[in-house]
């Protein structure tokens, strides 16, 4: 599930021990201090705020921050060096930050008690019930568009498991924040035998 691995991001994990991101209104961020987060086509580092644009290097130095992850095990990094360009474009980044946003707030109805998180690793944003993964991604290699799922491999091999992982629906056949839920109360529903 989800994109190429992004690994954590170390200022949070040197200072919390902390990898979660969390979705914001214009993008995501650390869940915990200190804060960093992506706002639009701006990064944003406590009171820094600079364009998303240029080498790794020059963007962790105009941040004040190291670039690179922590050391913590990662098996897999995204590949990114420090003198590779950052160029975002912007309809893409509207196209993810909505479809986040929308599943954050699908899944704080499909469970009020949980935070959705941001998982650096995945790049997709979850929760866990029943020890089974309930998410969103904004595409990969597997499926490359935006798209919910169900992570679970003791399913009964029905119809709304048509993924190597679980079962996934496309994020244009979702029309609200109630269509997005039920696609995860029928997925968790099938799981229990509902």
């Amino acid at each position: 599930m989800g994109s190429p691995s992004v690994c954590s991001p170390g200022p949070e994990y040197e200072a919390t021990g902390e990898i979660a991101l969390r979705v914001t209104p214009g993008g995501f961020g650390t869940t915990t201090g200190p804060e960093r987060r992506l706002d639009g086509l701006e990064l944003v580092a406590g009171d820094r705020r600079v364009p998303a644009a240029g080498s790794f290097r020059d963007l962790a130095d105009r941040l004040g921050v190291e670039f690179g992850a922590p050391d913590i095990g990662c098996r897999e990094g995204s590949g990114a060096q420090p003198d590779d360009v950052v160029d975002l474009d912007s309809a893409a980044v509207r196209v993810i930050v909505d479809w986040f946003v929308l599943s954050d707030a699908a899944l704080r109805v499909l469970d009020p008690g949980q935070q959705p998180i941001l998982w650096p690793e995945h790049f997709d944003l979850a929760i866990l019930l029943d020890d089974r993964s309930y998410g969103s991604s904004p595409g990969e290699d597997f499926h490359p568009t935006p798209y919910a799922y169900v992570s679970a491999h003791d399913h009964d091999g029905g119809p709304f498991w048509n993924a190597p992982f679980g079962g996934l629906r496309d994020a244009a056949d979702f029309d609200s924040i109630e269509d997005l839920a039920a696609f995860w109360r029928e997925g968790r529903g099938l799981l229990r035998g509902a």
